[in-house]
């Protein structure tokens, strides 16, 4: 996993390098559906645990993608995935997220659902790293205003408009 400083450093350039090799490459940011309520459960040290875990499988379950993968902070996750338009990065990422959704983390003998949202926008013109990774964060939003446990992206958001 990639600090958030070289995740910072390393997206700009392949941003660019996608765009002027006319390379498929997406943005996600995902959130893990209330953590801070894990939080209150179970205490900080859990949802550090949960954390970590969530990690762990996030890494695991995308190693079959040209993906880099930070920790943004809190609940949040940065990727940036070479390869996949917005349409096969959403579903990439949608059975990402129902493969995360099967694994519950243990924490002091009992197992902790988690669930996530995701927000995914595709890199498509000359657009900066940052404003990429801000309509990767307005679409995230909209997965959490409309109920969590989803991917939103730009092609879902074109699909829902018709």
């Amino acid at each position: 996993m990639l600090s958030i400083r070289d995740f910072y450093r390393l997206g700009g350039p392949i941003v660019s390098d996608c765009i002027d090799g006319e390379r498929a490459c997406s943005i996600a940011i995902i959130d893990i559906d209330r953590l801070f309520r894990i939080s209150e459960q179970h205490g900080p040290d859990c949802a550090d645990h949960v954390l970590q875990e969530f990690g762990a499988n996030l890494i695991q379950l995308s190693s079959d993608l040209d993906i880099s993968v930070a920790h943004l902070g809190q609940d949040q996750f940065g990727l940036l995935l070479v390869g996949l338009t917005s349409d096969t990065a959403t579903e990439a990422f949608d059975r990402l997220r129902y493969e995360l959704s099967l694994r519950p983390i243990g924490w002091k003998g009992e197992m902790i659902n988690i669930t996530v949202s995701i927000g995914v926008a595709e890199v498509y013109g000359p657009e900066t790293f940052d404003n990429y990774l801000n309509a990767a964060e307005q679409f995230l939003f909209m997965a959490k205003m409309s109920g969590r446990n989803q991917v939103v992206s730009d092609h879902t958001f074109a699909i829902a408009a018709h």
